[in-house]
């Protein structure tokens, strides 16, 4: 978490305009102060549950 709080009145509008279920910002504080989205991502995880052992992961078909 930051030490200083997060401005998200110019991104929040653009964020929602992509009009997705679940989205994930990460966002940098430039030297000016200006807070800038650096990733956008749908929120899906791309890990392996801890329950799956990691063989069986990797060696799943791709679909």
């Amino acid at each position: 978490m930051p030490d200083t709080d997060v401005e998200l009145s110019a991104i929040g509008p653009l964020v929602a305009g992509l009009r997705l279920p679940f989205v994930t910002a990460d966002l940098v504080l430039r030297d000016d102060g200006v807070w800038r989205v650096v990733e956008l991502g749908d929120g899906q995880v791309g890990d392996r549950p801890r329950t799956m052992d990691a063989e069986a992961f990797i060696d799943m078909p791709i679909p």
